[in-house]
């Protein structure tokens, strides 16, 4: 059996931003795998998912289902070097626009860099260079601090 990839997630594959905003509605709201607060809006969006397909160096669809309007598909991915996977679940309105997704992900090295690849971006597009370097430079120990911890795990788990 053949299965359709949903448009939202062939996008995401694509890194074409275009495709995905076009599968946004108007309200559609984003809970993200770093940050408290949902980011709300199809032009915010729009800032983000640039943000975000600008830093990944590579991404895949892994995994992907559907179940009445929700579609959930994992990825894999590299960004600034870094290995980082997760998970999308997408909840669609009446007319298969997307209206919610929210974001896990993984390992925490990983995510760090979102701070430092993605906010930047985003940082950029919404207020000015200072402060996207402000925060680059304020995220820039994450990432590798946030490492450390890999190699305690797998001793851990030995």
């Amino acid at each position: 059996m053949s299965h359709q990839s949903h448009p939202f997630a062939s996008a995401v594959a694509a890194k074409d931003i275009d495709r995905l905003v076009q599968t946004l509605a108007p309200d559609a709201v984003l809970y993200s795998a770093v940050a408290e607060s949902p980011f709300r809006g199809r032009d915010t969006l729009a800032d983000v998912y640039a943000s975000v397909l600008e830093s990944f160096e590579e991404v895949r669809i892994v995994d992907e289902f559907q179940s009445g309007d929700t579609v959930a598909f994992f990825w894999e991915g590299r960004m600034e070097g870094r290995f980082v996977a997760g998970a999308d679940r997408v909840r669609l309105n009446s007319d298969g626009q997307v209206r919610e997704i929210t974001v896990v992900g993984r390992p925490l090295s990983g995510l760090a860099t979102f701070l430092t690849g993605i906010g930047y971006r985003f940082a950029r597009r919404r207020r000015g260079r200072v402060v996207a370097t402000l925060l680059r430079v304020g995220s820039l120990p994450f990432p590798p601090l946030f490492s450390l911890l890999d190699p305690v795990t797998r001793w851990l788990a030995r």
